[in-house]
């Protein structure tokens, strides 16, 4: 798909952050070049982004929550869709799933590239991506800590309608 990028790790994408925020931008626009429109997947990434806290412990705490609309501008950059915060409830769409604190299992169906249905259980624990191609249900099953962000790329332009009843 055009705007996606092709290059390796060592791409410097204009308009993103240096240091780790740029290089975790840089892991998910491989990531979502390598899923897109093909099947979910999950990215345990090298470099924590300083918007979802650390990962791990420091992420547990954290009082306020991550700035969405500057993530999802960012995630644009890099990979060069439309991207925008998910509305509250079900928003559709390509979907990037950035779980903050806690853990959450995640099971998503749909139909995948061999044209047979598939559903797929993942656990997502705090500083994974989870990603879930437009078309495909999800559900979320998480513990009591848990708290994510979404993202929604967007490749034919920034706004999506919401599907009638999902939002």
């Amino acid at each position: 798909m055009a705007g996606l990028p092709q290059g390796g790790s060592g791409d410097r994408s204009p308009g993103l952050p240096d240091g780790p925020a740029g290089n975790h931008l840089r892991e998910t626009a491989l990531f979502v070049a390598l899923h897109f429109s093909r099947a979910p997947g999950v990215l345990w990434p090298e470099h924590d982004h300083p918007l979802l806290g650390d990962g791990g412990d420091g992420a547990e705490g954290r009082a306020v929550p991550p700035d969405v609309g500057l993530l999802a501008a960012q995630v644009a950059a890099a990979t060069g869709l439309a991207a925008r915060p998910a509305a509250t409830g079900a928003p559709h769409g390509h979907l990037l799933v950035h779980q903050v604190a806690g853990a959450t299992t995640w099971t998503v169906a749909g139909t995948g590239e061999d044209g047979r249905d598939t559903s797929l259980r993942y656990r997502l624990r705090a500083g994974e991506v989870l990603y879930v191609p437009d078309g495909w249900s999800r559900t979320a099953e998480p513990t009591p800590a848990a708290r994510w962000t979404v993202v929604v790329l967007c490749p034919d332009g920034p706004e999506q309608p919401v599907r009638p009843g999902t939002g």
